[in-house]
């Protein structure tokens, strides 16, 4: 096992030790239940160690106790989120959810680094691995981490800060659509995150795979001995990356979309009210009132509108920035191996 890969694995298990016993915390289990947290991790690992022996099996098994550690996470910060959204209830007790947040965020990075690093096979597969981006459901469970850490601290915000409760109304306020858009957004930026780390990873890797062949590193010279095959890799190798941005792309497009789905339901909410309101037989003095009433959801048709939009420009400028380094990326790889290529 290579020290980087030694590396990215006792950080993992450090960060996983440390949810568990946040998540002891949080729920208030006795000591004993923090012991068993923590013992049941290290057991589970060891046993997979000890009796299947293999780097590929050991790293299978971190990465189920990863995505149990961090959906486990995610469970416990969003139902307080789903109060705060549904009831508007305070949430003053998911404070103490503050170290486990970090720590799962902290365990999500070093699922990015570990999968990077126990990367094997060969080198056509390896570079291909790297350029599909982060794995789909880790990533949108850490996005529900980050939505509902969002949802409560803008929450908390809120009551200590008078200024901030323009804002938390925008998001908290209208309905579900602002949640749902958050949470696309913050999947988008990791999906983008991810595919920026394994673009310097693999370039790393490239830098040095004529100089050391050893902890894992792919065999890029044999797409280099036959001029054939190094076309048809490359020609894969560039769709498998045009194929990675599927799912940011649908991303990008989603969040405005859901935006104007917001304009279209507030619209059609308050519409729906003035015919009621023109159609009742209330007197004057119950007019204004009713009116206000009647308008009200033309709050969610512009502020859902105001909040999608506002993050697809962000989203888009993070997707053009990536895209642009991962193709440089890859014409960087194109021209060292056509130029070993041209040397044999």
């Amino acid at each position: 096992m290579g020290g980087v890969m030694r590396a990215a694995l006792y950080l993992y298990l450090i960060l996983l030790a440390l949810i568990a016993v946040n998540l002891a915390y949080v729920l208030a289990l006795p000591p004993w239940g923090w012991v068993v947290f923590v013992a049941g991790a290290a057991a589970s690992v060891w046993a997979v160690w000890r009796y299947l022996g293999t780097r590929r099996a050991l790293y299978r098994c971190l990465m189920v106790l990863g995505f149990i550690g961090l959906a486990a996470v995610a469970t416990s910060l969003m139902v307080p989120a789903w109060q705060v959204i549904a009831e508007g209830a305070s949430t003053s007790w998911a404070g103490r959810m503050a170290p486990m947040f970090v720590a799962a965020l902290a365990l999500y990075g070093a699922h990015l680094w570990l999968d990077a690093a126990a990367g094997q096979g060969a080198a056509l597969e390896y570079i291909a691995r790297f350029l599909d981006g982060p794995r789909l459901m880790p990533t949108l469970i850490t996005a529900l981490i980050l939505s509902a850490s969002l949802v409560l601290g803008l929450e908390w915000l809120a009551r200590h800060h008078e200024a901030m409760v323009v804002v938390t109304r925008r998001v908290l306020e209208r309905g579900i659509i602002p949640p749902i858009t958050v949470l696309l957004f913050f999947w988008g930026v990791l999906l983008l995150i991810g595919k920026w780390w394994n673009a310097l990873y693999l370039h790393y890797v490239i830098r040095r795979w004529d100089a050391t062949q050893s902890d894992g590193s792919p065999q890029l010279a044999e797409l280099a001995t036959d001029a054939g095959r190094l076309d048809e890799g490359l020609r894969y190798l560039w769709q498998r990356h045009e194929e990675s941005y599927l799912i940011p792309r649908y991303i990008s497009w989603a969040v405005p979309i859901l935006g104007f789905i917001g304009t279209v339901l507030g619209i059609s909410l308050a519409a729906d009210g003035i015919r009621r309101l023109i159609a009742s037989e209330s007197g004057l003095s119950s007019l204004s009132s009713d009116l206000g009433a009647a308008i009200a959801p033309l709050g969610i048709a512009f502020d859902t509108t105001l909040v999608a939009l506002s993050l697809s420009v962000v989203l888009t400028l993070v997707l053009s920035l990536v895209q642009r380094g991962e193709e440089r990326m890859l014409s960087y790889l194109e021209w060292r191996l056509r130029e070993a290529a041209a040397r044999q």
